[in-house]
C-alpha cells in the first residue's frame, strides 16, 4: 500500500526501472512507444475484466433470487392445489352429490398431475447457483405417484354410494398429503430466505470490490501510463542530450570526445554514428597537422613559400616559408602591400605592376623577378599567383606561390657551362668512338661470329641487308660453319629481337614426332597425348624461329611448312582450329636441296618458299685469313675459362693449324683449340701433331672416297629393302638377306636418311 499511496516514489521507481532495462534500450522508439501503448491498454483491458467479472458475479446471485423465488412459488403451488383439492373433495363428500364429486375428480386429478410435473420440470431447470432442497422433488414424486390412486379410489366409493368410507378415505389419505406439502412449503420457505441472505450478501460484497476496483484499475493504469511516459521520454532525452553536449565538443574542436552509448535504438545507431565521425574528424585532424607540418617542411626544402590576399579586407597571410625567403621575421613583420613592393628589385617593379594587372582582369600570372633582401643580398623568385572571383566575376581573393629560385639559377648557368665542357668531350668522343668501332669490326663484327675475310665479310654484308626485313632466309653451308650463328645475328638486328627465338634441329627428332614438335598437339591427338602442348612456332610467336636441317623434314611436315609460309596459319595436331602464326622463319642445311628435289625427297615449292634471301657460309677452307684470329679467340676464351694465360702460339703448330683442311670447319677447330688448351702446360700454345697428321690431300681423298662408300652401300640396302618390301628383320627381311642384324641394319638406315616406308608397295 505505501508504493500506492506515493505516485512519486513510484513513478521514480518505475522509470528508473524503466530507463536500466536492457530490453527497452534494445528496442527502437517506434517499437518502444508501440510497446508502452499495448501495455497500458492491456492494463485496462484487465481492469475491465475485473469490473465484468463481478458484474458476472452479480448477475449470478440475481439469477440465485430469481431461482429460490420460482422454487419457492412451485412449492406454493403444489401445497395450494392440494389444500384445494382436500376442501372441495369434503365439500362433495358431504354434500353426497356422485355427479359433482365425479367432475372434482376429473379437474383434480389432471389439475394436481399438471402441477407435479410443471414442479418437477422447473426444479430441473434452476440455475446452478441455487442449491434447492434435496427432499423437494422426492416429496413430490410421492405426492404424483399417490395422489392419483387415492382419488380412482374415492371415485370408486363414490360410485356405490359409500359416502362414509369416502369421508374417512379423504381423511386419512388425502389429508396426510396436504400436511406433507404444507411440511414441504416451510422447509423451502426457510431455506429460500437463506439463500436470499446469501445472495444479498455476495451482491453488497460484489458491489463494493467493484467501488474499489474501478479507482484501484484507473489509478494503477494511470500510475504505469505515467511512469512508462517518463522512462520513454527519458530515453529519448537524454541521448539526445548527450548528443547536443558531443555537436558542442566538436565545434569546441574536441574531437576526441566520445559519447555514451547504450541500446540498440536509432539514437544508439546515431551515437554510434556521432562517435565513428568524431574519431575520423580526429584522424582527419591528425592527418591535417601532419600535412601541414610536411608542407611546411616540404616548403623549407623546396625554398616554396605561398601566400594569399583578400581583396575586400587587404589582409594578407604569408608561410613560414615566405617570411624566410624574403627574409622577415614573422614576429616582428607584418606583411603588407608595402613589404612586399619594398622587396621587389627597383628594375624588376615594372614588370610586377604588368602582372597585377592581368591578375585584377581575374587571369592567372606567372613571372620572374628579383627581391632585394635587408641585407642587401639578391635572391631570385619565381612566382605564380591565381585570382579568385565570385558569381559576377569580381575578383575578391589572390593565392599563389614564391618559389627562390637563386640555387637552381646558379645551377643552371653552372650546368650550361658544364654542357658546353660536355659537348665538346662528345665531339671528341664521338670521332674516338668511330675510330674504335672500326677496329672492333675488324676483329669481331657480329658478337661470335669471328673474321674479316672477303668472304665472311660478304656473308656479314647479307645479313645486315635482310635482317631489318621479314624475309625468310634460307643459310647453306657444310657442317661447322656457323649456320646457326648467322640465324642469332639476323634476329638480334630485326625488330623481332625482344621476343623469342627458337631453336629447331629437325634432324634430332623422330619423324612421327616433328610435326607435334613444331605445330603442337591437342590432348588424345595419339597414344600418350594426355595434354594440350605448345608447339615451337605458338612458342616462337612474334619473334624468330630457326629451323635448321631442313632437309630432314617428312613429306607431311613439309607441307604444313608450306601452308605456314603461304598462309601464316596452322592446326595442332589432333586440332581443328586455324592458330595465326606471326614468325619469321630462317632455315638452315648442309644438304644440297636440288638433288634432294630430284630425288623426290624434298618438295620444290617449299625450296623456293625458303629460298627468298638465300645465304651461303664459306668453309674454314674457303676463309683460311680468318684462322689466325679464330685460334686468338678459341685460346682467349678457353683460356679464361681453364684460368691459364699463354703468351704465343708456336710456329710449328701454327703452320699446321693454317694448312689443315679442316672438314668439320669451325667446329672442328674450336674442339682442337679446346682440346689443346686443357693439355697444354707451358705459356707458348701449341697443339699435337697427332690430332692434325693427315695430310690436306690425302684427307680430302679419304673423304671423297668414305662418300662413295656411302653411296654404294646406300644403294645395296634400298636393292635389298625392294626385293623384301620393305621388310628390315625376320627370315624373309633384308638384314637376312644381307648377312647382317637387323639392329645394325636399322641403324644405317637410319644414318644414311632411306625411307624403307617407300618400299613397302613394291614387295613380293
Amino acid at each position: 500500500m505505501t508504493r500506492f499511496n506515493s505516485p512519486t516514489g513510484s513513478a521514480g521507481w518505475l522509470r528508473h526501472a524503466t530507463a536500466r532495462s536492457p530490453f527497452l534500450n534494445r528496442l527502437n522508439i517506434h517499437r518502444r512507444l508501440t510497446l508502452c501503448f499495448i501495455f497500458i491498454i492491456a492494463l485496462m483491458l484487465i481492469g475491465n475484466g475485473v469490473l465484468l467479472w463481478q458484474l458476472h458475479l452479480i448477475s449470478a446471485q440475481v439469477e440465485r433470487l430469481n431461482g429460490v423465488n420460482e422454487e419457492l412459488i412451485e412449492v406454493q403451488r403444489v401445497h395450494t392445489g392440494l389444500l384445494s383439492a382436500y376442501e372441495r373433495l369434503g365439500a362433495a363428500a358431504r354434500s353426497e352429490d356422485s355427479g359433482r364429486l365425479l367432475k372434482e375428480w376429473e379437474t383434480l386429478r389432471a389439475g394436481l398431475v399438471e402441477d407435479a410435473q410443471r414442479t418437477q420440470a422447473a426444479f430441473s431447470h434452476l440455475p446452478p447457483e441455487v442449491n434447492a432442497d434435496q427432499t423437494v422433488l422426492p416429496t413430490l414424486e410421492s405426492i404424483e405417484r399417490a395422489l392419483p390412486s387415492h382419488l380412482d379410489a374415492i371415485r370408486a366409493l363414490a360410485a356405490s354410494g359409500e359416502w362414509e368410507a369416502v369421508r374417512i378415505r379423504i381423511e386419512v389419505q388425502v389429508q396426510p398429503l396436504e400436511s406433507l406439502s404444507s411440511e414441504l412449503v416451510k422447509d423451502v420457505t426457510r431455506e429460500v430466505e437463506e439463500q436470499r441472505a446469501q445472495a444479498t450478501l455476495n451482491i453488497s460484497r460484489a458491489e463494493r470490490r467493484i467501488f474499489l476496483a474501478v479507482p484501484i484499475t484507473g489509478f494503477v493504469t494511470l500510475l504505469i501510463a505515467a511512469g512508462l511516459g517518463v522512462a520513454i521520454t527519458r530515453s529519448i532525452t537524454e541521448p539526445l542530450g548527450r548528443l547536443v553536449e558531443g555537436s558542442k565538443a566538436l565545434a569546441r574542436g574536441e574531437f576526441q570526445h566520445q559519447v555514451s552509448v547504450m541500446g540498440q535504438d536509432e539514437l544508439a545507431q546515431l551515437g554510434q554514428v556521432f562517435n565513428a565521425t568524431a574519431g575520423r574528424l580526429q584522424n582527419l585532424y591528425e592527418n591535417l597537422r601532419k600535412s601541414e607540418a610536411n608542407l611546411a617542411e616540404a616548403q623549407r626544402l623546396s625554398h616554396t613559400g605561398s601566400w594569399n590576399w583578400d581583396v575586400a579586407s587587404r589582409r594578407i597571410f604569408w608561410s613560414a616559408e615566405m617570411f624566410n625567403i624574403f627574409g622577415f621575421d614573422p614576429k616582428t613583420t607584418t606583411p603588407t602591400p608595402e613589404n612586399y613592393l619594398q622587396s621587389i628589385h627597383p628594375d624588376d617593379r615594372a614588370h610586377i605592376d604588368a602582372a597585377a594587372s592581368e591578375l585584377y582582369k581575374g587571369n592567372d600570372a606567372e613571372y620572374n623577378y628579383r627581391i632585394v633582401l635587408p641585407d642587401n643580398s639578391i635572391r631570385y623568385v619565381r612566382t605564380i599567383a591565381h585570382a579568385i572571383t565570385n558569381d559576377s566575376g569580381q575578383v575578391i581573393e589572390f593565392v599563389g606561390t614564391v618559389i627562390d629560385v637563386t640555387e637552381q639559377r646558379n645551377a643552371r648557368k653552372a650546368l650550361e657551362r658544364a654542357f658546353e665542357e660536355i659537348k665538346t668531350l662528345k665531339d671528341q668522343l664521338y670521332k674516338e668512338n668511330i675510330a674504335l668501332r672500326e677496329e672492333i669490326d675488324k676483329v669481331s663484327m657480329f658478337e661470335d661470329i669471328v673474321g674479316t675475310s672477303p668472304a665472311l665479310q660478304a656473308v656479314l654484308s647479307r645479313v645486315s641487308k635482310v635482317a631489318p626485313t621479314d624475309s625468310t632466309v634460307l643459310v647453306t653451308g657444310e657442317t661447322g660453319t656457323g649456320k646457326e650463328l648467322v640465324a642469332r645475328a639476323i634476329h638480334k638486328r630485326s625488330h623481332r629481337s625482344s621476343r623469342a627465338f627458337v631453336s629447331v634441329n629437325c634432324a634430332a627428332i623422330p619423324r612421327d614426332l616433328i610435326a607435334s614438335e613444331l605445330f603442337g598437339h591437342e590432348k588424345g591427338a595419339f597414344t600418350g597425348a594426355t595434354q594440350q602442348r605448345l608447339g615451337r612456332f605458338e612458342l616462337a610467336e612474334g619473334g624468330t624461329i630457326f629451323l635448321d636441317e631442313v632437309g630432314e623434314l617428312p613429306a607431311v611436315t613439309q607441307i604444313t611448312l608450306l601452308r605456314v609460309l603461304q598462309e601464316h596459319e596452322f592446326e595442332r595436331v589432333g586440332g581443328s582450329r586455324s592458330i595465326h602464326a606471326d614468325v619469321r622463319v630462317i632455315a638452315a642445311t648442309n644438304r644440297d636441296l636440288q638433288a634432294a628435289i630430284a630425288g623426290g625427297t624434298f618438295r620444290s615449292d617449299l625450296f623456293y618458299r625458303l629460298n627468298v634471301f638465300p645465304i651461303e657460309i664459306p668453309s674454314l677452307r674457303e676463309r683460311r685469313d680468318d684462322i689466325p684470329l679464330l685460334v686468338e679467340y678459341f685460346i682467349d676464351r678457353y683460356g679464361r675459362k681453364a684460368g691459364k694465360s699463354f703468351q704465343a702460339v708456336s710456329k710449328k703448330s701454327f703452320d699446321l693449324l693454317q694448312s689443315y683442311p679442316w672438314p668439320g670447319n669451325i667446329r672442328e677447330l674450336q674442339n682442337v683449340i679446346e682440346r689443346s688448351v686443357i693439355v697444354c702446360e707451358t705459356e707458348n700454345f701449341s697443339v699435337d701433331e697427332s690430332w692434325l697428321s693427315r695430310r690436306p690431300l690425302e684427307n680430302e681423298v679419304q673423304v671423297e672416297l668414305y662418300e662413295k662408300l656411302a653411296a654404294q652401300e646406300k644403294v645395296m640396302i634400298e636393292s635389298a629393302l625392294r626385293e623384301c618390301g620393305g621388310r628390315v628383320s625376320g627370315p624373309s627381311g633384308a638384314a637376312s638377306r644381307l648377312g647382317i642384324p637387323g639392329s645394325t641394319l636399322e641403324s644405317k638406315i637410319k644414318s644414311l636418311k632411306i625411307d624403307k616406308n617407300r618400299f613397302k608397295s613394291a614387295g613380293p
